[in-house]
């Protein structure tokens, strides 16, 4: 064997040789599949829900004054309302209401003698708001918040008598549901109870100065008037969907 033969034997022995050494710096490349993130669907959508209480009673008496007339008036002061809103931002939010409003229910029945009068009214209210509020920064877990709303009102103002005299006797009846545009503002303070939990204490006041009512008077036996106009405190729970 030559001297060149020699040396490519050498050359070829020693690549055999150094294979394994050399395949030992070169660790094999692992593709690692990124983790995937969780979605929260739900985020910044929450669900609401309150009672309130109405501080003026709304229809707090009757327009009959006669004393031979006697009359029982209900009046149902207490509201609520359920409704879903989003938080836009750490202090801007609004939510959809639908709510049940006070309403009252009046008997009355009138006899001096002459004359012989009975009659009874009843007005409803419901409403549906739409409601935008500002949160003025969050201390020690509460939550002082601004707001107002705009919406419709349905009230139904439901009436009947009769009227008896010499000359005979007379009756008349009034039902009439109607649609009328209602606002809110709204003050109030919440209270973060856990991480999807706030309970919020608030008050409302709530107009509508076209929504039709019904109320007894000396004059016609009933009237319908127009106005509804609430002030109520609130307290309710608002969760988060996250």
């Amino acid at each position: 064997m030559d001297f060149l033969s020699r040396m490519a034997l050498a050359g070829a022995l020693g690549l055999v040789i150094c294979s394994p050494v050399m395949a030992a710096d070169y660790e094999p490349i692992l593709v690692q599949q990124a983790p995937e993130v969780p979605v929260e669907v739900g985020t910044g959508w929450y669900l609401r829900g309150d009672v309130g209480y109405d501080l003026n009673k709304s229809f707090k008496d009757v327009d009959f004054t006669s004393t031979s007339a006697s009359y029982s008036n209900h009046e149902t002061q207490f509201t609520g309302s359920i409704g879903v809103g989003y938080h836009f931002t750490d202090w801007l939010r609004a939510d959809l209401n639908l709510g049940y409003l006070p309403g009252n229910r009046v008997n009355l029945s009138y006899n001096d003698g002459t004359i012989d009068a009975a009659g009874r009214i009843e007005n409803s209210a419901w409403y549906g708001m739409a409601n935008a509020y500002v949160d003025l920064g969050t201390y020690v877990g509460f939550t002082p918040y601004i707001g107002a709303g705009a919406g419709v009102l349905r009230s139904e103002p439901k009436a009947s008598a009769q009227y008896t005299d010499a000359n005979g006797t007379l009756s008349a009846s009034y039902h009439s549901p109607n649609y009328s545009f209602a606002y809110a503002l709204d003050a109030g303070l919440s209270y973060q109870m856990s991480r999807n939990v706030s309970l919020d204490l608030g008050y409302q006041y709530l107009s509508a100065p076209d929504a039709k009512v019904v109320a007894f008077d000396d004059t016609d036996g009933f009237r319908v008037k127009k106005g509804i106009h609430y002030h109520q405190i609130r307290v309710g729970l608002r969760y988060d969907l996250w």
